[in-house]
């Protein structure tokens, strides 16, 4: 009997421990869950707080550009229509200047990707939230995915970034590389690379960059949807690097012709002096 008594004790403490321990587990949950929740509410306004900056520097820099016309960071450059329309020494190439450029032909961030996972970021774009938009593809891009789903994130990101405005093309050229490495890394996305190289070639002829942009436009093979466009982006680069060669090539030929022409004249000058002291020379005689 006082063997079972002494069990029976035991397993009352037993009990008794197991309840005790539930009881501080439960705490422990309830406080752990309260944290989370509270953390998740602090991401979610700082989230909120860096879409509307996001938004608030987009909208600048639309207002900026359009009290301006024309971006401060793009250098001018020739346009055989205005500038040179008189003078019959240059060429009849057209120069598309990155001023005037039609920017309805290019991926808008909605049709950039449709991956399902990128819905929310679309949607956001959709509305022209591209603050929320671009918070959104980035907390997307710091989780797991796929090299896919990784690389057409990269590629919605570039398009969000460029139409944020010029001063986030620098960036939106990285996001475009970056999705271009893993697509040079796995095979299995070669399908990815002519939008990719179109899209970087579109930044680079933006940021005018011509020797890169043609390369890139290069990249794009004739079977391609966006062959026709590149090729047209492809030959501007030609004709504005051309045009761009043509002053120093003249130049070089004008300095030479001006070189030719002094010595000839120099020579004319050396003869009809050695001519008119002959002459002094026989009539003193």
């Amino acid at each position: 009997m006082a063997d079972t008594a002494d069990l029976v004790e035991a397993v009352h403490r037993l009990k008794v421990d197991r309840d005790t321990w539930q009881a501080v587990a439960s705490q422990y949950k309830a406080a752990f869950e309260v944290q989370t929740a509270h953390l998740q509410e602090l991401q979610d306004i700082c989230f909120a707080a860096q879409a509307e900056l996001e938004n608030e520097h987009a909208q600048n820099r639309r207002l900026h550009l359009s009290l301006d016309g024309v971006p401060h960071d793009c250098r001018p450059t020739l346009d055989v229509t205005e500038d040179h329309q008189g003078d019959p020494s240059f060429g009849t190439a057209v120069v598309l200047s990155p001023s005037r450029i039609d920017m309805s032909w290019r991926f808008r961030p909605s049709e950039s990707c449709g991956n399902p996972i990128f819905k929310r970021v679309q949607q956001f774009s959709s509305q022209q939230n591209y603050g929320t938009a671009l918070v959104e593809v980035e907390r997307l891009l710091r989780g797991p995915l796929s090299a896919k789903a990784r690389a057409e994130g990269l590629l919605l990101k570039s398009s969000i970034l460029q139409a944020t405005g010029p001063d986030a093309l620098y960036d939106a050229l990285a996001a475009c590389s970056e999705a271009l490495e893993i697509c040079d890394r796995v095979s299995e996305l070669e399908t990815l690379l002519p939008k990719i190289q179109y899209q970087r070639g579109v930044f680079y002829y933006q940021l005018r960059m011509l020797n890169q942009a043609r390369d890139a436009f290069r990249a794009v093979s004739e079977d391609n949807l966006l062959f026709e466009r590149a090729n047209e982006y492809r030959q501007s680069c030609d004709d504005e690097l051309e045009l761009l060669h043509f002053p120093n090539s003249r130049s070089a030929f004008d300095e030479k012709r001006s070189i030719s022409i002094n010595d000839s004249f120099l020579t004319h000058l050396d003869v009809g002096s050695s001519h008119v002291n002959q002459e002094h020379i026989l009539s003193c005689g």
